[in-house]
């Protein structure tokens, strides 16, 4: 008989978050070298200045670095202390999940732009983009960091396989 056992761990949360971050971050790098390979005559070429993606692609990458912070900050800093240590990781990994998506999105355009142009350096600026995103694997450092956990729920986060509930 199959137990029915739902208890959550902080090293279960921890788990479960570097697999939402390896598989948002997998999709841009397993994208971008499937067409860096299956592209024949790509150019380097930052001369052309009637190239709409040349302002493109890089104001998106960093606005969804500075657009993924602000959002980020603003959905785990300041969590009253009447909130559960258990509401408290949820709204952090709603929060990750949030920041993850808008620089997976803007590496996605880089690699669709470099598809469209042949133009390398937009696959550059994509791979920075998934650079930046390995930067940002969880741990439980930044989680406590993040969520500026003290007393008691930091004492519960440090009991990494005890339960929560």
């Amino acid at each position: 008989m199959l137990s029915n056992d739902t208890r959550f761990s902080p090293a279960g949360f921890i788990k479960i978050m570097s697999l939402l971050h390896l598989g948002i971050s997998a999709t841009p790098i397993v994208l971008g070298t499937l067409f860096y390979f299956n592209t024949d005559n790509a150019i380097f070429d930052i001369s052309s200045t009637d190239d709409f993606f040349l302002a493109l692609v890089p104001l998106g990458a960093i606005g969804s670095i500075f657009f993924g912070d602000l959002v980020f900050k603003k959905m785990t800093r300041n969590l009253p202390d009447s909130i559960d240590l258990r509401t408290k990781l949820a709204r952090f990994q709603t929060a990750s999940i949030i920041k993850y998506a808008l620089l997976e999105g803007a590496a996605i355009l880089g690699i669709v732009v470099f598809i469209h142009t042949q133009n390398l350096i937009y696959l550059i600026i994509g791979a920075l983009v998934v650079f930046y995103l390995a930067l940002l694997h969880p741990t439980k450092q930044k989680i406590e960091n993040s969520l500026s956990l003290t007393g008691e729920d930091k004492a519960k986060f440090d009991r990494v396989n005890a339960p929560l509930d």
